[in-house]
């Protein structure tokens, strides 16, 4: 009798292991012991409910109550989305539900509400249309002891709709994120979570978004530092600077008469089918290095909370967020994930290049834009005509316009504007769970997005050992950071360098191959070319004309008088937005920190004057040779000399 007692004494306490239970004030969830780590997997708990019917493009409500214990096992939940297929006469297939708002938490087994450890939320990657928080595992970051969440937002245009109006305000899908970091705020301790140690990550727009959420107001208090995997807050994609033309283009692809009419577009988005929403949302190709949608700069609209009221950039030179440790990069060719186009685009590029700049630049005139265009082919491409033997200079125009030099840009602005830390790195290791390509044989370098593949486990398969050793250096470095606020905290085998700070004096970096070294100076000519163009014409985003639906104008920095341009062209659903004019006199301080923060940013670096713009482009991947020196000292005066609105002055595009 004694030893049956005794077998299920040890069979209760065996049971209870793999099991862990959290009791919240809304309910209680049940998590299971992974089978081969020491941490805790909770799927599909539930953070907030998704508003429906006319609401449906609103800020998501407080999360429902439940009864009794529930099981957190739920593992394919995801967003309304249709999926990118090889043939455009493919079948369009809906995925996912309306009640998706729930999240994944990786809990490891020695945190508990005496022991709370410290936490890193990821927002997923798709294009803003497509992904949800279980498009990966996270068990190779879970197995460091920090707990680990990921989560799903709305995607599409019910996350991203934005016309100001009370009832489609906008940037549904960054309230969701709001309303998760807000759940992870008030409960995670209960799990055995820090609130106060919250990291936020993000790869590709999830990158953007977690940039753009660490620059609101509306986040104090809730994140702690910033991981940024190849996308940034200034990158083209990053904001929507035509919310109402994209909402517009998408309505008239599945009927919407235009009247012209804001009420009239308002009222046919309501009435629209999930598929309809969803099937217009999938714009993973754009041209002009946008994905049609994006988060949008809001209106203060009645009964909405709003997150982005101004460009991030003029916020970045107004040094008006919380400065918190930041860890960004990218890969070496993050243009090699364009290559899926380029047999189409590299013949168009020819004749029409100018559809191929990227959506955040703003030219005055037909001969500027066309200037730039032909500084862009000589710099990537000799001047000779583009063919399949380019591209090399097809991935490094794509690497640098669409991703680098706006990554560049915000580690620059963080490393001026704060005294934490930043961390720069450059990620070139190529491997088995690195993306796969059609030019595999002729080209080696790692795509957009390849790091995040040797940290999140997205169901592929590696037996190198190589991969393994990068896998076991990235989570290390990446948790490191997360606990230490120094991703080179502790030196091993794999880990054999100091990854140094990045500063506008040391412009050092670490570079994560098949070992890792420190450099100096990444990207430095090719940042001098772009920063050129985009110091004259950088397209700042405004707030939603919600009085009309006429294309909002386009603005830039240099002018004060603006000039109207009128486009009769009826608007193709999948076209980049058109590039008008407005005047805005109603914010002399913006348009002061507009000029100040280009200027502030060309000041970082010094670049040789000898050295023509127009030379022949420096390859992705290696290191510049000049030596800059010290430019804190001018950083300094520049920022001093800006201050006056007075010397503001606005130059309009098309």
């Amino acid at each position: 009798m004694f030893r049956q007692i005794l077998f299920l004494v040890l069979v209760v306490n065996v049971l209870a292991e793999d099991y862990k239970v959290v009791r919240l004030d809304v309910g209680s969830v049940r998590g299971e012991k992974y089978w081969a780590g020491d941490f805790y997997e909770f799927y599909g708990v539930p953070y907030a409910t998704a508003p429906k019917g006319r609401d449906k493009f609103k800020a998501p409500l407080p999360v429902q109550p439940w009864e009794g214990i529930m099981d957190a096992n739920i593992r394919h939940n995801v967003c309304e989305q249709v999926y990118l297929t090889d043939d455009d006469d493919d079948e369009i297939i809906l995925d996912g539900v309306e009640d998706c708002l729930t999240m994944n938490l990786f809990v490891p087994t020695i945190a508990n509400e005496n022991n709370l450890v410290p936490v890193l939320v990821y927002i997923h990657s798709g294009a803003f249309s497509g992904g949800s928080g279980n498009m990966g595992k996270f068990n190779y970051l879970a197995r460091h002891d920090v707990l680990v969440i990921s989560f799903n937002y709305r995607l599409g245009f019910k996350g991203f709709a934005c016309l100001g109006t009370e009832e489609i305000p906008g940037n549904a899908a960054l309230k969701d994120q709001l309303a998760a970091l807000r759940f992870i705020n008030k409960y995670i301790s209960k799990f055995g979570g820090d609130p106060n140690d919250v990291t936020l990550a993000g790869f590709s727009v999830g990158a953007s978004m977690a940039e753009l959420l660490a620059l609101s107001k509306t986040t104090k208090g809730l994140i702690h530092k910033l991981i940024l995997e190849s996308g940034s807050a200034l990158s083209p994609f990053a904001i929507n600077r035509d919310p109402v033309n994209s909402a517009t283009n998408l309505a008239i692809s599945v009927g919407f008469k235009n009247t012209g009419k804001i009420e009239d577009l308002t009222e046919f988005l309501l009435n629209a089918t999930a598929m309809d929403l969803a099937a217009g949302s999938k714009n993973f190709f754009l041209k002009n290095s946008t994905f049609g949608l994006s988060p949008c700069i809001e209106n203060v609209v009645k009964n909405s909370e709003a997150i982005l009221t101004e460009s991030p950039l003029i916020t970045f030179h107004k040094s008006d967020y919380e400065k918190i440790p930041v860890l960004t990069g990218f890969a070496n060719m993050e243009g090699i994930s364009r290559t899926i186009r380029f047999a189409d685009w590299s013949e168009m590029m020819n004749d029409h290049f100018a559809e191929f700049l990227p959506g955040d630049l703003a030219f005055d005139s037909d001969k500027s834009r066309d200037d730039f265009i032909n500084d862009v082919k000589k710099y990537y491409f000799k001047n000779e005509e583009i063919t399949h033997d380019s591209v090399e200079g097809y991935i490094d125009y794509f690497s640098d316009s669409m991703f680098k030099y706006a990554i560049m840009k915000s580690a620059k602005m963080h490393a001026l504007k704060s005294t934490r830390p930043v961390y720069l790195y450059e990620f070139s290791y190529v491997g088995k769970l690195s993306f796969k390509h059609g030019f595999m044989a002729r080209i080696k370098g790692a795509s957009h997005r390849d790091q995040t593949s040797y940290l999140i486990d997205f169901y592929d398969f590696t037996d190198s050992l190589a991969d393994m050793d990068t896998r076991d250096r990235m989570t290390a470095m990446w948790t490191d950071f997360v606990k230490f606020e120094n991703p080179t905290a502790y030196e091993s085998l794999l880990i054999d360098v100091q990854w140094p700070k990045y500063t506008n004096k040391e412009q050092k970096y670490l570079q994560i191959s098949d070992n890792l070294r420190v450099k100096k100076d990444l990207f430095e000519n090719q940042y001098s070319f772009w920063d050129n163009v985009y110091e004259k014409f950088y397209w700042h985003p405004m707030p939603v004309d919600k009085k009309s639906m006429v294309v909002p104008e386009k603005t830039n920095v240099n002018e004060e008088k603006q000039k109207t341009v009128n486009e009769d062209k009826k608007p193709d659903v999948n076209e980049p937005p058109k590039k008008g004019t407005r005047d805005d006199k109603e914010n002399n301080e913006s348009e002061t920190a507009k000029k100040s923060a280009n200027e502030d940013i060309k000041k970082t670096e010094t670049v040789d004057k000898k050295k023509s713009v127009n030379e022949p482009n420096v390859k992705s991947g290696t290191d510049d040779k000049k030596k800059p020196v010290p430019e804190e000292k001018k950083l300094n005066e520049k920022e001093t000399s800006q201050k006056n609105p007075s010397s503001s002055k606005e130059t309009t595009g098309k």
